[in-house]
């Protein structure tokens, strides 16, 4: 069972129990509950009875910062409970337009048919629960916006709305049954920087005792752009419906051809973005815990960005196949942004996707391809890379040639300025949400090298130079080791510029960024031949 967490309770009540008359009186205030991935930030509640009757007021609010509040009043007497409920989530309205009434029924609650709203959108619900008779459930939704799901589910990042019918009906001598018809207008997911393009999805789904069935649709633009049928045999008869859904014997069948960034997005795997038209065909088997996938996927004109590295890759042609759990890349083959060359193979495994993001090991080779396009560093390369990923952060690795790269000095100052120091802070707000798990670092383990065309520019240098470089670190704090040997170049001081004739500098893999300089140069101020040498670092030169 999930554990429910409480950080800050405070309780106070009184009672008077007597053979002619019953009341109580209690106050609850409580901060940072949370039970699974349910988290709310402040809870307060006043309730009142007397001989059975009485009344409850209570409020929520969110994590702090997160714009969620609800109230809720309630009148209660024998077999009879009246419920209100109004707020609003990230400036959208929740209200009920009359009170939900629940009565007492052979043992358990009936539920009146009772609305809510949120937003432009609705839900109505109706049903039985708790008694000697099975229970059942019937929710009609309109117009349901999907950031709904934020207050439980943090920062899904779902948009678009829901409408239609799901209907649950238990059953007194086995498991329950259940019947879904949704449609999803403009579904799409929003990351920390992309957007997923919208898509119109319609579902229908079958519960039956032993078996799952589902069909969907994906439209975009009023264009159909996949479909997807489902069924899940020999269901257990113990447990809850995932545990159920696991342990069956999947078949299923998906055909997709559209926007790779609809999929790619809905994902949400955001170390690099992909777009362009994508066609995928798979036939499932094994169970969705570990699904067996025969199929395939081609695309003659992906585009491949990351933020990460300032890689740009146009014009990929794509061709895959899936085996097992796993999508193996027989062909991939595409373009840079200076017009190099990328190509390679891969696979992607599939399995464990509820628990982590995709893990990928590609294999690529560059052929005067621009991989790296930083502010801070770029560079042409030609030679082997690969790119490993366990779902949680990944490897860089290579062994290349730099046909071309540019460094830029001059950092150092303002990263002392904003020292990354380990902290663990203490007495937080009880309101605040627990951190989710960071995903892990993606790490450089490369080796360049280039005779000539390394560039190094900022504190006062323009230079060319002669590289034998290991670039380690990650891509949020890299580090460089190894040295440079002068090809030529001016060093400027004091507003006088100097040709540099003798130059190494030695890059230690330390932060920040501040490499040792050995540098000889050499000026003519009228009639005065000046030699100047340059020791120390880059930040603090010895001259």
């Amino acid at each position: 069972a999930t554990p429910l967490s409480i950080r800050k309770l405070q309780f106070s009540g009184s009672a008077v129990l007597g053979s002619e008359r019953a009341e109580a009186q209690g106050s609850l205030f409580a901060q940072g509950l949370s039970r699974g991935r349910l988290f709310i930030g402040r809870l307060a509640a006043r309730a009142d009875v007397a001989d059975g009757r009485g009344s409850v007021t209570a409020s929520m609010a969110g994590r702090r910062g997160s714009r969620f509040n609800l109230q809720l009043e309630a009148g209660f007497a024998p077999e009879r409970i009246a419920v209100a409920l109004r707020g609003d989530f990230a400036d959208k309205r929740i209200s009920m337009p009359r009170r939900a009434i629940l009565t007492g029924d052979a043992g358990g609650w009936r539920l009146a048919p009772s609305q809510i709203s949120f937003g432009k959108g609705a839900a109505i619900a109706e049903g039985y629960f708790g008694g000697a008779r099975p229970a059942h459930w019937k929710l009609q939704l309109d117009s349901m916006p999907l950031s709904l799901i934020d207050i439980v589910y943090t920062d899904i990042g779902l948009g678009g709305t829901t409408s239609g019918v799901v209907e649950f009906e238990g059953q007194a001598d086995g498991p329950p049954l259940a019947d879904v018809r949704l449609k999803f207008d403009a579904l799409s997911r929003s990351g920390l920087v992309l957007t997923s393009r919208p898509v119109d999805l319609y579902l229908v789904s079958r519960l039956y005792a032993d078996e799952l069935e589902a069909r969907a649709v994906v439209r975009e633009d009023g264009a159909s752009r996949g479909r997807m049928q489902l069924r899940i045999s020999a269901l257990p008869r113990m447990g809850g419906l995932l545990e159920r859904m696991n342990a069956g014997l999947l078949n299923a069948q998906l055909r997709y051809g559209g926007p790779a960034d609809s999929l790619w997005r809905l994902a949400a795997i955001e170390a690099f973005d992909l777009t362009g038209p994508v066609e995928l065909a798979g036939n499932f088997s094994g169970s969705l815990a570990n699904p067996a996938i025969n199929g395939s996927v081609s695309s003659d004109s992906l585009r491949m960005r990351s933020g990460l590295t300032g890689t740009d890759i146009r014009n990929i042609a794509l061709r895959g196949r899936f085996s097992g759990s796993q999508l193996r890349l027989t062909r991939i083959a595409g373009t840079a942004r200076n017009g190099g060359a990328v190509s390679g193979s891969g696979t992607v495994e599939l399995g464990g996707l509820s628990e982590h993001a995709p893990a990928f090991d590609l294999r690529i080779a560059a052929r005067d391809a621009l991989i790296l396009d930083r502010k801070d560093m770029a560079a042409r390369l030609t030679g082997p890379l690969r790119i490993l990923s366990d779902g949680d952060g990944g490897t860089i690795a290579g062994r290349l040639k730099l046909e071309e790269a540019n460094w830029r000095l001059g950092s150092a100052n303002a990263v002392r300025e904003l020292p990354d120091i380990k902290t663990r802070e203490i007495n937080l707000p009880v309101d605040i949400a627990p951190q989710q798990a960071r995903r892990g670092p993606w790490r450089y383990l490369i080796d360049a090298r280039g005779g000539s065309r390394v560039f190094v520019r900022g504190m006062g240098m323009d230079s060319e130079w002669g590289a034998d470089l290991k670039i380690r670190g990650t891509t949020s704090d890299p580090r460089v080791g190894g040295e440079v040997r002068l090809v030529r170049g001016a060093y400027e001081f004091a507003g006088t510029r100097f040709d540099l004739t003798r130059g190494r500098i030695s890059f230690d893999e330390g932060p920040p960024p501040d490499p040792r300089l050995d540098l000889l140069a050499e000026t003519d101020v009228t009639d005065l031949s000046v030699r100047v040498t340059v020791k120390g670092t880059a930040s603090q030169p010895d001259i």
